[in-house]
Formats: C-alpha cells, sequence, structure tokens
C-alpha cells in the first residue's frame, strides 16, 4: 500500500512551467490565464482554507497550479489566511489533522499576486451554462487572485517545488466548473476534491447525483484524479486507485479516497 503522495510521485512533472519559471516578481503584467488553466491545473471546490491539495499535489511535484474555490470566503480573510497560514494541527483518532492547513505553505512565501475579473478568466458570457446559478460570493465582491508562491531557500526539493500558483476564486464552485471545463475553454483538470458539508456548506452534492457529476457527463470533461470525502459518493464512471490508502484530511479529518476516471 502506498499514500497518495508516493503514487502520485509517478506523475512528477520534470519541468515547471515556464510562465511560472520565467515569472519577474516586480513585473507588474499579469500573467497569461490561458497558459495558467490550459496546463495541468488541481481543482478544490468548496476548500475554505483547506491546504490539502497543495500538499498531496505539491509534495508529489505532479502539478504546479491551484485553483480554489469557495463562495463562502472574503478577499480579506483570504489575504489574511495567506499570511498568517500556519500549521494549525490537532489530533483526529490519533491522526494528525489541521484546522485551517496542512501545513504545506509552511516554508513558502507568497512573493506576487495577481487580481483577475471572472471575465478575464472565463471569458464573456459567450458559454452555454448547464444550471442556472444563483450562488454568488456570500459575503462581499467576488475576488480572483493569483498567488505565486516560493520555496524558502532553507528547504530542497524533497519538501515540495520551487514555485507553485494558487488561483483563489471566492464564487460558485460548481458554476466555475461549468464556466472552465463544461463549457470546454480549457483543458480538462488534472483533479479535483470533492467533499459534501452539512450546516448549509454547499447547496448540491458535488458527489454522484449531483450538478457537477451531470455536467462532467453531458460534456465528457472529467478530471483525470478525483478525491472523494467520505461525505462524498464517488461519481459514475471512476473507479477506486489500488494499493492507495485513504487518508484524513480537512477541518473534520474526513478520511479521502483517490479514485480516477474508467478509460473506456
Amino acid at each position: 500500500m502506498q499514500k497518495m503522495i508516493e503514487f502520485l510521485s509517478q506523475y512528477k512533472r520534470k519541468k515547471m512551467p515556464g510562465w511560472l519559471k520565467n515569472l519577474n516578481p516586480d513585473d507588474d503584467r499579469k500573467p497569461d490565464i490561458q497558459y495558467i488553466l490550459n496546463g495541468r491545473v488541481v481543482f478544490y471546490p468548496a476548500c475554505y482554507s483547506d491546504g490539502f491539495m497543495v500538499q498531496v499535489f505539491n509534495t508529489s511535484h505532479s502539478a504546479f497550479v491551484y485553483l480554489y474555490a469557495d463562495y463562502a470566503m472574503t478577499e480579506e480573510k483570504w489575504t489574511k489566511i495567506l499570511h498568517t497560514w500556519e500549521l494549525n494541527e490537532r489530533k483526529v483518532d490519533g491522526h494528525i489533522t489541521c484546522q485551517t492547513s496542512t501545513g504545506n505553505f509552511r516554508g513558502y512565501d507568497e512573493i506576487a499576486h495577481y487580481d483577475y475579473s471572472f471575465d478575464e478568466i472565463a471569458g464573456p458570457q459567450d458559454w452555454e451554462p448547464h444550471y442556472e446559478y444563483n450562488h454568488g460570493p456570500r459575503h462581499g465582491k467576488r475576488f480572483c487572485r493569483l498567488s505565486i508562491f516560493e520555496r524558502q531557500e532553507i528547504y530542497n526539493e524533497n519538501y515540495g517545488a520551487k514555485r507553485f500558483a494558487l488561483l483563489y476564486i471566492n464564487d460558485d464552485g460548481i458554476m466555475i466548473y461549468d464556466a472552465l471545463w463544461g463549457s470546454k475553454k480549457y483543458k480538462a483538470p488534472f483533479a479535483c476534491l470533492m467533499e459534501d458539508y452539512g450546516l448549509g456548506g454547499t447547496y448540491d452534492t458535488l458527489g454522484k447525483g449531483g450538478r457537477m457529476e451531470a455536467i462532467a457527463k453531458e460534456s465528457g470533461v472529467y478530471p483525470k484524479f478525483m478525491i472523494f470525502g467520505e461525505t462524498a459518493t464517488p461519481w459514475d464512471n471512476t473507479t477506486k486507485v489500488p494499493e492507495v490508502y485513504a487518508e484524513k484530511g480537512g477541518c473534520w479529518g474526513h478520511l479521502r479516497t483517490l479514485y480516477m476516471k474508467e478509460e473506456k
């Protein structure tokens, strides 16, 4: 049996994307979003401030770009989190999990950030939504912030990539999946984490039978890898990756299991 990081290491990218490697933090010009989102992207809807996906895919060097989406976040709160993102451990059933982050942001500095409009990312409303969406940001205005992180010099490649990029959009993750991938505007995401939360956390399941699965089925656009939390039923047309442990993560310490899209 392997941990997710060990399994995903076989998908290690040997080279950092050119736009990220050559980015000059002193240059005010925004990176081209087409280059960013047509690369290998890890998507995490309803993420809030959980660093699990960065920990898994950054430590394995299998991705450099992360798209986080949560309509409960505010720009002020996210900015504060970025500058105070510390490992906040607590034990759940003997396993160490984290309240706000899995700790992989410790050891990295945000060296640059750029603000985009949603139209710059998704294009004008020239895509056909699969559903009507009425769930914009819960608090304040929408923001789309791209942060560039660089590893501190005291750490080496075993800790994680030299640089990675995280785009945070405080909006409906299902709508974002539809706009970017259901519309086939960009290449399918490399991976996605789906976990359902009660108490009004999500208005529709991210697991089987929900809108996001329906969009994937109709468009034919699936992530290569899907991680399902124990509260989300795995989608049809997916299969559990054998010989890989389920791992606890997130603020509730739920087990998360790695799946792949079935190849026909």
